[in-house]
């Protein structure tokens, strides 16, 4: 009888044990699944300013490696039926300068084209009007980054193919002194953000026209290969 009593204890117990285990095992796993399906809910975007804060806080998410928008899978399917980009982003080739992951933007948030040394043609015109007419983007951002090889192909009168004619609309932005090569191609790199700046102004009666009535605003921008940081140069 009293070995019969202790089997019944001991099984008892083992019931207990394991409904615990399976219990914490279960909260465990939830916890675990809601940590990992945190995502970036974007503020509401109604103004320029509204969109560079967001760009702001996205480069911010980045340097402190804290990225929200990288639930790809679910943001492809977002967008999949529509897009309405908050901002235009004008960009260099450079393929360490990637926009959607430096301001942690992901799939749908923001429009971006790219090309060696960041320079508009009449295609990218084409496609910043389109962002912003009719997608109702409302921020265009020309940006920069330091150690630019256009910058140092333009400094250097560099000539290859169809390169040589990029690199001739680059050379009316190189300022600054050639003994102080490396402080020579930043400040012209800089200098080219302004000046493609001025030329999107002045080429295109639609954008600035949208500038003009404060529904579109246009500013320069510079990344720092060394650290990650965009800085906004307006």
């Amino acid at each position: 009888m009293k070995t019969t009593k202790s089997y019944f204890l001991i099984l008892v117990l083992s019931l207990l044990l394991s409904s615990c285990g399976q219990k914490k095992s279960e909260t465990d796993t939830s916890h675990s699944a809601d940590t990992k399906g945190k995502k970036h809910e974007h503020a509401v975007i109604n103004s320029p300013d509204d969109a560079m804060n967001e760009l702001k806080n996205g480069n911010k998410r980045f340097l402190d490696g804290k990225l929200e928008n990288t639930d790809y899978k679910e943001q492809v399917q977002s967008v999949k039926d529509g897009q309405h980009p908050h901002s235009v982003i004008l960009s260099c080739l450079d393929s360490r300068v990637p926009p959607e992951i430096v301001f942690d933007q992901g799939f749908g948030n923001i429009f971006v084209a790219r090309v060696a040394g960041n320079v508009e043609d009449d295609n990218i015109l084409g496609s910043m009007e389109f962002g912003t007419k009719l997608k109702g983007s409302k921020l265009i951002v020309v940006m920069g980054h330091n150690k630019c090889g256009a910058i140092e192909g333009a400094v250097d009168n560099a000539e290859l193919g169809n390169l040589t004619q990029l690199v001739d609309k680059i050379k009316p932005a190189i300022i600054g002194d050639k003994s102080n090569r490396d402080k020579m191609v930043d400040e012209s790199s800089r200098n080219n953000v302004k000046l493609t700046i001025e030329r999107i102004l002045k080429h295109s009666e639609v954008i600035a026209a949208l500038v003009k009535e404060g529904k579109v605003k246009i500013v320069g921008a510079y990344y720092d290969l060394n650290t990650g940081k965009v800085e906004f140069l307006n």
